[in-house]
């Protein structure tokens, strides 16, 4: 459970591109998993930019109550983004190109294996709608079987080998 990862949709939109687009695709910590447009997320980042834009321009004459509230809708702004699922990096650049991003990019959160694909490109999502379970299978538990006759020979920490169907004659 700790080596596993749910991706889903922080705001509504439309899933344009899905990169990993089959079950079993392996992935890297960091990788586009998805696309996603929303006209919501858009709009956020154009109070983002309107917000930075009111905050350049503010003059000394202004009260200093209206600067602060500018510099605190400021960081609301930025910090609902982040909690849309984008990097700090992508809110620089958004701030610095003054443009919004068209798309949400999703990125892997750790290196591992698609293990189940819940949605197909031209989806609409919902916020909190599940989009991929991804697991690093590196380390894997077990579940073995023993005849009441063997428990005496099995320690806890004991190093085991075993053999699967699947791969006939490979020992693990």
């Amino acid at each position: 459970e700790t080596r596993l990862a749910t991706i889903t949709a922080r705001v509504p939109g439309r899933l344009d591109r899905l990169y990993a687009d089959y079950t079993g695709t392996p992935v890297r910590t960091g990788e586009h998993l998805a696309e996603l447009y929303s006209p919501e997320l858009v709009s956020a980042q154009e109070e983002l930019l309107q917000t930075l834009k009111a905050a350049g321009s503010t003059d000394a004459a202004l009260s200093t109550a209206l600067a602060e509230t500018v510099k605190a809708t400021l960081e609301a702004s930025r910090e609902k983004l982040r909690l849309w699922g984008l990097t700090p990096a992508q809110i620089g650049s958004i701030e610095t190109s003054g443009k919004a991003l068209d798309h949400l990019a999703f990125y892997s959160p750790l290196t591992g294996i698609v293990i189940s694909k819940e949605a197909v490109e031209g989806d609409y999502v919902q916020i909190g709608t599940r989009i991929y379970t991804v697991a690093d299978l590196s380390q894997l538990w077990v579940s073995l079987s023993a005849y009441e006759s063997d428990l005496a020979f099995i320690r806890y920490g004991q190093e085991v080998r075993f053999t699967v169907e699947a791969w006939p004659g490979s020992v693990f």
